[in-house]
């Protein structure tokens, strides 16, 4: 006989002797009937199997892999649990809720305090002063802005040269009118000291300012000097570098608490809070953008002084205290504030439905606690000094309830795993539909 054959017997052999061991063992003492932790066992005492994902309600050995089983009641603690869970717990404190609007921007020109030379009179451009040739030079009311050559006011400075040596005061006064309106009062001054009429007049700023060129090549082309200026032409922009302007976007949940007239916090990346640069709310957008769900605020800055430049980037804080209707209400006025109670948001256990908290229920000399879950009913989320979240609660807690904030998840699950009333399951996991068997 050949080796291999000799192989496929002893192999045969060997499952024949095996199967006719197996049978002659008796059936329980392999496979252990696995318990049905029904509906209508009590809850709030269940058995955990240390190694495998079994609960059972009488206590004794696994069914699956005969280790002994331990007692789990949900919310019982003792001081070596609350240790090995990191637990940490917090109190419910009491106060204003004061709702805070983060956003950031950049700084413009305020278009509020923006003016335009503009030449009364026609002609051709034979100088440029030194405001036409850059942005951001500073403007004095006086300040020469261009050379015009023009007929028209020779010819008027003519005619009022004749006036003056007529003696037609009704002629003079309606001529030097028509210099006034051309802002061109100076020149018809000199003449009635006597001076000769010239063909160039100078068109000076009426106003102070910064000169602010929208498009330079555009500009650079309308005051090239051989240019031809004509009447109520915009020749400059002069804008006021200290008031600036901030535009940004509120979400929509956030936008309700905003009012006209509220002070606004800012800061930047490179100088910081900016406590000495007043802010405040100027305007709110009646419409929301549908697609970012947003609407846009202007917020109005005063005392920039060079340190905010047009560009920068700003971060902005509005600080609104809510009245006891959950509305805003008036910053100036702390009698209008409501009062509430307001938990970390860290204690707080939610689906986005149900909310709920774990308290302490009771403390005993040896250490251990007993927690218990109560439902919340939450208003806005807001934010503290320190930048904690925390949530208003309407209801549900009293101020000093002493919660579970680091380790409420891990309560929440032994609550799950004992089939007490926890997040998921408000009347306990066993009486939800379809509950027969936790394994």
């Amino acid at each position: 006989m050949t080796p291999a054959a000799k192989g496929w017997i002893a192999a045969g052999a060997g499952l024949v002797l095996g199967a006719a061991t197996v049978a002659a063992i008796p059936a329980d003492r392999f496979f252990v009937p696995v318990e049905d932790v029904s509906a209508d066992a009590p809850t709030g005492d269940r058995y955990a199997c240390p190694m495998m994902d079994f609960i059972g309600h009488k206590p004794g050995l696994c069914p699956v892999c005969g280790m002994t089983m331990e007692r789990v009641v949900a919310g019982d603690l003792a001081r070596e649990q609350q240790r090995r869970m990191g637990l940490r717990t917090v109190r419910a404190a009491t106060g204003p809720a004061i709702v805070s609007v983060r956003a950031y921007g950049a700084a413009e020109y305020d278009e509020r305090f923006s003016q335009v030379v503009i030449p009364r009179i026609g002609g051709r451009i034979v100088k440029r002063h030194e405001a036409t040739f850059g942005c951001c030079q500073e403007v004095s009311a006086g300040d020469p802005i261009i050379d015009l050559y023009s007929p028209e006011a020779y010819q008027a400075q003519a005619e009022l040269a004749a006036a003056v040596k007529a003696g037609d005061q009704t002629l003079v006064a309606a001529i030097e009118a028509r210099f006034a309106r051309w802002n061109l009062s100076p020149v018809a001054a000199r003449i009635r000291a006597g001076g000769e009429p010239v063909d160039t007049v100078t068109i000076t700023s009426p106003v102070g300012g910064q000169a602010y060129l929208d498009d330079q090549a555009m500009v650079n082309q309308a005051l090239m000097v051989g240019s031809e200026v004509k009447p109520d032409m915009p020749l400059l922009k002069l804008v006021d570098g200290t008031r600036l302007t901030l535009v940004f976007h509120v979400p929509e949940p956030r936008v309700h608490a905003l009012r006209t007239g509220q002070r606004v916090r800012l800061a930047s990346d490179d100088l910081g809070d900016l406590p000495d640069v007043t802010a405040v709310v100027g305007r709110v957008s009646n419409e929301i953008n549908p697609e970012i769900r947003s609407r846009e605020v202007t917020i109005h800055l005063t005392g920039a002084n060079g340190r905010i430049l047009p560009g920068s980037l700003l971060n902005a804080r509005i600080e609104i205290p809510l009245g006891p209707d959950l509305m805003a209400a008036d910053a100036q006025a702390p009698s209008t504030w409501g009062t509430f109670v307001l938990v970390p948001k860290t204690a707080v256990l939610s689906t986005g439905v149900r909310h709920v908290a774990w308290r302490v229920k009771a403390r005993k000399p040896d250490g251990s606690a007993s927690f218990e879950p109560v439902p919340l009913a939450l208003g806005p989320r807001i934010e503290d000094a320190d930048g904690k979240d925390l949530f208003v609660v309407r209801a549900g807690l009293n101020p000093g309830d002493e919660l579970a904030e680091q380790g409420a998840f891990l309560i929440d699950s032994q609550a799950q795993l004992a089939g007490t009333p926890s997040l998921l399951f408000p009347d306990g996991a066993l009486a939800a539909p379809g509950a027969g068997h936790a394994h």
